[in-house]
């Protein structure tokens, strides 16, 4: 079974890639390029939360992640 924290990665992941292919074809907006770096730094915090589940601590991504924790920031 997959854990919410990587699915949510897989699906930031996805989104990202969309992003980046309208980018290389110059039709990215300017709420693409913000919508990028949002994804980066999610993609950052998830990996942060990924490894500590991989250590085996208890990671609940809906409380973990959306507690405004910007370490990379």
């Amino acid at each position: 079974m997959q854990s919410k924290v990587l699915r949510k990665i897989e699906e930031l992941s996805e989104e990202r890639e969309r992003i980046l292919s309208r980018e290389s074809e110059h039709h990215a907006t300017a709420a693409d390029h913000a919508r990028l770096k949002e994804i980066e730094h999610s993609l950052e915090v998830l990996w942060d939360l990924r490894r500590r589940e991989l250590a085996g601590e208890d990671i609940d991504p809906d409380e973990d992640f959306y507690d405004q924790y910007d370490r990379y920031r």
